[in-house]
């Protein structure tokens, strides 16, 4: 919920902004002049802020020195699970299995996610004694922005055990 309010406040914050460049805009321009205007709406506009290069879903992979000395083996395992779900997203961890261990993982964030971005910074997964199963940590930091600007982080951890299912 707290996510929804987030996010009607950074639109409602980035819609008073442009009706207030537009205004003064406009008076620029009926007192200076066009000039002025124009120049006024590009120092404006350079505050507008474009999506990092940074990796959005950043995949991890699994180096295992026990499986690279035996032959490949084609049995591929999957296993989905939700970690976090509110009214607007949800975060899910993919994990992939070559049925001895974890080979892949991946955090991926979905739904509307205005005003916040997620940063995974580790991925555990350990295999048990059950077969095909595993438990989990996962950590990472989601940022609180507020027009392009960082207000707020919070670090996030995740624990449990989940199954891997065939392909």
């Amino acid at each position: 919920m707290i996510q929804l309010i987030w996010a009607i406040v950074n639109i409602a914050t980035v819609l008073g902004l442009v009706i207030f460049c537009t205004k003064t805009a406009s008076e620029i321009r009926n007192k200076i002049s066009l000039s002025a205007a124009i120049l006024f709406s590009f120092f404006a506009l350079s505050f507008i802020t474009r999506p990092s290069k940074e990796e959005k879903d950043k995949k991890f992979e699994f180096e295992n020195r026990e499986t690279k000395t035996q032959s490949l083996n084609h049995n591929n395992y999957f296993s989905n699970i939700i970690l976090e779900e509110d009214l607007l997203s949800k975060i899910e961890l993919y994990a992939n299995s070559d049925g001895e261990n974890a080979t892949s993982a991946m955090i991926r964030r979905t739904g509307f996610v205005c005003g916040t971005t997620w940063s995974t910074q580790y991925i555990i997964i350990n295999k048990t004694e059950k077969k095909n199963s595993f438990q989990y940590e996962v950590g990472g930091t989601r940022k609180w922005m507020l027009l392009g600007i960082e207000v707020y982080s919070e670090l996030k951890d995740f624990k449990g055990s989940g199954e891997f299912k065939s392909l």
